[in-house]
């Protein structure tokens, strides 16, 4: 349907944007964080319906899924219209005192970030005391190649993944030392899993170095990796 057929019937309403702002508001002001099952229930809507809403208002930074819960919470794009909007995820609190204790101890930047089918998104960040420092604040996007804080998540993805996706995407170039082989950075993506953290050598940023770990939740069955901490100096 055309904008000019939009604009000369007022009475029209598109039934998707007004399912999506449903959701949206409903986010907004609950008052815990909400999954896919409840938000299909209180808004009768199909589940399947629901859950592909979620997934575009994920990709635009409009809401947040909890990598612990799997459940929602207002995204950091919509903080930016709704200042009051909760994005806290128990996944921060949790961390949040592992963080201070290790910039503490180190006096360097510490990061923790999840990652999203496109990008690692940063939640929280505790910067060192030193004058020079690597700021950034929580929502910032980074590439799923930006050194050690990208290796870590693409060394858990299955090996055929993995490389289908160097295969068919041009490694960037960071910086003079960034990985830009497919055949090497697979061999770096082993190396990594093999050893339980990456190493970033200024192949983000110039004059910018970084150690990640992965973060997994457990349960009877096997480990999920949830989330990453890295500290950049």
């Amino acid at each position: 349907m055309s904008t000019k057929l939009l604009q000369g019937n007022p009475a029209y309403r598109a039934p998707i944007v007004l399912k999506t702002t449903e959701l949206v508001e409903k986010i907004v002001t609950s008052n815990h964080h909400c999954g896919v099952t409840e938000l299909a229930s209180e808004l009768s809507l199909a589940k399947s319906t629901t859950h592909g809403i979620l997934a575009a208002l994920e990709q635009s930074g409009w809401v947040l899924r909890d990598p612990l819960t799997k459940k929602y919470t207002c995204g950091h794009a919509l903080q930016d219209l709704i200042r009051h909007a909760d994005i806290r995820l128990p996944l921060v609190d949790i961390s949040r005192p592992n963080l201070e204790k290790l910039s503490k101890e180190l006096d360097e930047d510490v990061f923790i970030g999840i990652f999203t089918p496109h990008y690692i998104l940063i939640v929280d960040q505790v910067e060192s005391t030193k004058k020079l420092k690597v700021a950034t604040r929580p929502g910032t996007r980074l590439s799923l190649f930006a050194g050690a804080a990208g290796k870590i998540f693409l060394a858990h993805f299955e090996r055929q993944t993995v490389e289908d996706l160097v295969r068919t995407t041009s490694l960037p170039r960071f910086t003079d030392n960034s990985i830009i082989d497919p055949v090497k950075y697979v061999k770096e993506l082993d190396k990594v899993k093999q050893q339980g953290f990456a190493v970033d050598m200024e192949e983000y940023i110039v004059d910018v170095r970084a150690v990640a770990a992965p973060i997994f939740k457990r349960n009877r069955i096997r480990r999920r990796i949830v989330a990453e901490i890295w500290i950049v100096a």
